[in-house]
Protein backbone atom coordinates (compact mmCIF):
# COMPACT_ATOMS: atom_id res chain seq x y z
CA UNK A 1 0.00 0.00 0.00
CA UNK A 2 1.41 3.35 -1.06
CA UNK A 3 1.63 5.65 1.90
CA UNK A 4 2.57 9.10 3.02
CA UNK A 5 3.85 9.12 6.60
CA UNK A 6 4.37 12.10 8.86
CA UNK A 7 5.66 12.03 12.41
CA UNK A 8 4.89 14.87 14.78
CA UNK A 9 6.25 15.40 18.27
CA UNK A 10 4.09 17.53 20.53
CA UNK A 11 6.91 20.10 20.45
CA UNK A 12 10.34 19.27 21.81
CA UNK A 13 9.70 21.40 24.89
CA UNK A 14 6.69 19.33 25.89
CA UNK A 15 8.21 15.94 25.10
CA UNK A 16 11.60 16.40 26.68
CA UNK A 17 10.13 18.50 29.44
CA UNK A 18 8.50 15.24 30.51
CA UNK A 19 11.81 13.39 30.84
CA UNK A 20 11.90 13.74 34.64
CA UNK A 21 8.74 11.62 34.63
CA UNK A 22 10.38 9.35 32.04
CA UNK A 23 7.76 9.69 29.29
CA UNK A 24 7.67 10.82 25.67
CA UNK A 25 4.64 11.47 23.41
CA UNK A 26 4.71 10.91 19.66
CA UNK A 27 2.05 11.25 16.94
CA UNK A 28 2.29 9.20 13.73
CA UNK A 29 0.01 9.73 10.71
CA UNK A 30 -0.65 8.00 7.41
CA UNK A 31 -2.66 9.19 4.44
CA UNK A 32 -4.52 6.20 3.04
CA UNK A 33 -4.07 5.57 -0.66
CA UNK A 34 -7.59 5.13 -2.06
CA UNK A 35 -8.37 4.98 -5.78
CA UNK A 36 -11.21 7.37 -6.82
CA UNK A 37 -14.44 5.66 -7.80
CA UNK A 38 -16.48 8.69 -8.95
CA UNK A 39 -16.20 11.31 -11.68
CA UNK A 40 -17.43 14.78 -10.72
CA UNK A 41 -19.34 16.83 -13.29
CA UNK A 42 -19.58 20.58 -12.95
CA UNK A 43 -23.03 21.78 -14.08
CA UNK A 44 -23.76 25.48 -14.66
CA UNK A 45 -27.15 27.04 -15.33
CA UNK A 46 -27.24 30.60 -16.68
CA UNK A 47 -30.35 32.60 -15.86
CA UNK A 48 -31.70 36.11 -15.58
CA UNK A 49 -31.26 38.05 -12.37
CA UNK A 50 -34.81 37.26 -11.24
CA UNK A 51 -34.45 33.48 -11.15
CA UNK A 52 -34.49 31.58 -7.85
CA UNK A 53 -32.69 28.45 -6.70
CA UNK A 54 -36.06 26.69 -6.55
CA UNK A 55 -36.79 27.37 -10.23
CA UNK A 56 -33.30 26.31 -11.27
CA UNK A 57 -33.58 23.05 -9.30
CA UNK A 58 -36.93 22.37 -10.95
CA UNK A 59 -35.25 22.63 -14.35
CA UNK A 60 -32.52 20.23 -13.23
CA UNK A 61 -34.91 17.69 -11.74
CA UNK A 62 -34.39 15.15 -14.60
CA UNK A 63 -30.75 14.83 -13.49
CA UNK A 64 -31.64 14.19 -9.87
CA UNK A 65 -29.80 17.34 -8.80
CA UNK A 66 -30.98 18.80 -5.48
CA UNK A 67 -29.93 21.63 -3.16
CA UNK A 68 -27.27 19.27 -1.75
CA UNK A 69 -25.45 19.50 -5.12
CA UNK A 70 -25.37 23.30 -5.09
CA UNK A 71 -21.79 24.58 -5.13
CA UNK A 72 -22.01 28.33 -5.72
CA UNK A 73 -23.48 31.34 -7.45
CA UNK A 74 -21.89 34.22 -9.34
CA UNK A 75 -23.04 37.11 -11.50
CA UNK A 76 -21.81 38.80 -14.65
CA UNK A 77 -22.83 41.84 -16.64
CA UNK A 78 -22.94 42.52 -20.37
CA UNK A 79 -23.98 45.43 -22.53
CA UNK A 80 -26.61 45.37 -25.26
CA UNK A 81 -25.35 48.68 -26.59
CA UNK A 82 -28.10 50.60 -24.84
CA UNK A 83 -28.34 49.20 -21.33
CA UNK A 84 -26.30 46.90 -19.14
CA UNK A 85 -27.81 43.48 -18.42
CA UNK A 86 -26.95 41.01 -15.71
CA UNK A 87 -26.97 37.23 -15.70
CA UNK A 88 -26.55 34.70 -12.91
CA UNK A 89 -24.50 31.51 -13.04
CA UNK A 90 -25.73 28.73 -10.73
CA UNK A 91 -23.10 26.08 -10.07
CA UNK A 92 -23.68 22.46 -9.11
CA UNK A 93 -21.48 19.38 -8.67
CA UNK A 94 -22.76 16.01 -9.80
CA UNK A 95 -20.67 13.01 -8.66
CA UNK A 96 -21.44 9.72 -10.41
CA UNK A 97 -19.83 6.29 -10.49
CA UNK A 98 -17.41 5.65 -13.34
CA UNK A 99 -19.78 3.03 -14.72
CA UNK A 100 -22.54 5.66 -15.09
CA UNK A 101 -20.41 8.29 -16.83
CA UNK A 102 -21.69 7.74 -20.38
CA UNK A 103 -25.31 7.61 -19.25
CA UNK A 104 -24.85 10.88 -17.34
CA UNK A 105 -23.26 12.62 -20.36
CA UNK A 106 -26.25 11.58 -22.48
CA UNK A 107 -28.69 12.90 -19.87
CA UNK A 108 -26.80 16.20 -19.55
CA UNK A 109 -26.68 16.64 -23.32
CA UNK A 110 -30.40 15.95 -23.63
CA UNK A 111 -31.29 18.44 -20.89
CA UNK A 112 -28.91 21.00 -22.38
CA UNK A 113 -30.98 20.95 -25.56
CA UNK A 114 -34.45 20.78 -24.00
CA UNK A 115 -33.86 23.47 -21.36
CA UNK A 116 -33.27 26.03 -24.14
CA UNK A 117 -36.15 24.81 -26.29
CA UNK A 118 -38.55 25.20 -23.37
CA UNK A 119 -38.05 28.98 -23.46
CA UNK A 120 -37.32 28.94 -19.75
CA UNK A 121 -34.70 31.66 -20.01
CA UNK A 122 -32.08 29.14 -18.83
CA UNK A 123 -29.05 27.74 -20.60
CA UNK A 124 -27.01 24.81 -19.35
CA UNK A 125 -23.35 23.90 -19.69
CA UNK A 126 -21.33 21.12 -18.11
CA UNK A 127 -17.80 19.80 -17.85
CA UNK A 128 -15.83 17.13 -16.02
CA UNK A 129 -14.35 18.69 -12.89
CA UNK A 130 -12.24 15.74 -11.74
CA UNK A 131 -12.56 12.56 -9.74
CA UNK A 132 -13.10 11.78 -6.09
CA UNK A 133 -13.50 8.99 -3.56
CA UNK A 134 -17.11 8.37 -2.61
CA UNK A 135 -18.23 8.59 0.99
CA UNK A 136 -19.16 4.91 0.89
CA UNK A 137 -15.66 3.87 -0.17
CA UNK A 138 -14.06 6.14 2.42
CA UNK A 139 -16.12 4.58 5.19
CA UNK A 140 -14.88 1.13 4.16
CA UNK A 141 -11.24 2.06 4.76
CA UNK A 142 -9.56 0.65 7.88
CA UNK A 143 -6.67 2.44 9.57
CA UNK A 144 -3.50 0.27 9.88
CA UNK A 145 -3.24 0.63 13.66
CA UNK A 146 -0.41 -1.87 14.09
CA UNK A 147 1.64 -0.07 11.46
CA UNK A 148 0.91 3.31 13.05
CA UNK A 149 2.08 1.96 16.41
CA UNK A 150 5.27 0.71 14.75
CA UNK A 151 5.80 4.13 13.17
CA UNK A 152 5.36 5.83 16.54
CA UNK A 153 7.74 3.35 18.19
CA UNK A 154 10.43 4.03 15.60
CA UNK A 155 10.11 7.79 15.99
CA UNK A 156 10.10 7.59 19.80
CA UNK A 157 13.23 5.45 19.77
CA UNK A 158 15.04 8.00 17.60
CA UNK A 159 14.07 10.87 19.92
CA UNK A 160 14.88 8.95 23.08
CA UNK A 161 18.30 7.94 21.73
CA UNK A 162 19.26 11.59 21.24
CA UNK A 163 18.43 12.29 24.90
CA UNK A 164 20.24 9.18 26.15
CA UNK A 165 17.14 7.14 26.98
CA UNK A 166 15.55 3.90 25.82
CA UNK A 167 11.88 3.46 24.97
CA UNK A 168 9.90 1.29 27.35
CA UNK A 169 6.26 0.23 27.43
CA UNK A 170 3.20 2.01 26.02
CA UNK A 171 1.45 4.00 28.72
CA UNK A 172 -1.42 5.44 26.67
CA UNK A 173 -2.56 5.75 23.08
CA UNK A 174 -5.38 7.25 21.03
CA UNK A 175 -6.22 7.17 17.34
CA UNK A 176 -8.37 9.21 14.98
CA UNK A 177 -9.42 9.35 11.34
CA UNK A 178 -10.09 12.57 9.48
CA UNK A 179 -11.13 13.49 5.96
CA UNK A 180 -9.31 16.67 5.09
CA UNK A 181 -10.92 18.98 2.54
CA UNK A 182 -9.43 21.51 0.24
CA UNK A 183 -10.34 25.09 1.11
CA UNK A 184 -13.35 26.58 -0.63
CA UNK A 185 -13.08 29.94 -2.36
CA UNK A 186 -15.43 32.71 -1.29
CA UNK A 187 -15.74 35.94 -3.27
CA UNK A 188 -18.17 38.82 -3.82
CA UNK A 189 -20.03 38.76 -7.11
CA UNK A 190 -20.56 41.76 -9.42
CA UNK A 191 -23.97 42.50 -7.93
CA UNK A 192 -22.91 41.80 -4.38
CA UNK A 193 -23.93 38.14 -4.50
CA UNK A 194 -21.62 35.86 -2.54
CA UNK A 195 -20.08 33.10 -4.63
CA UNK A 196 -18.83 29.98 -2.89
CA UNK A 197 -16.91 27.21 -4.65
CA UNK A 198 -17.43 23.84 -3.01
CA UNK A 199 -14.42 21.95 -1.70
CA UNK A 200 -13.62 18.31 -2.38
CA UNK A 201 -12.98 15.58 0.14
CA UNK A 202 -9.39 14.30 0.29
CA UNK A 203 -8.33 10.72 1.15
CA UNK A 204 -8.67 9.73 4.83
CA UNK A 205 -5.80 10.50 7.21
CA UNK A 206 -5.22 8.09 10.12
CA UNK A 207 -3.36 9.32 13.20
CA UNK A 208 -2.18 7.70 16.41
CA UNK A 209 -0.77 9.46 19.46
CA UNK A 210 1.25 7.22 21.79
CA UNK A 211 2.79 7.90 25.20
CA UNK A 212 5.84 5.76 25.96
CA UNK A 213 7.75 5.26 29.17
CA UNK A 214 11.50 5.90 29.06
CA UNK A 215 14.43 4.22 30.79
CA UNK A 216 18.13 5.01 30.96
Amino acid sequence: MHRICTFTLLTSTVAFGQLPSNTVVVTASRTLSVQPDQVVFGVTVNSGIGASLTSVLAALQPLGITAANFSGISTSTFSTGVVQMASVQWGFTLPVAFANMQTTVAALTSLQQSITQNNSGFTLSFSVGGTQVSQQLQQMQVCPLSQLLSDAQTQAEALAYVAGFKVGSVLAMSSSTSNATSNGDTSLGVLGVVSYVQSYTAPPVCSMTVKFSLAQ
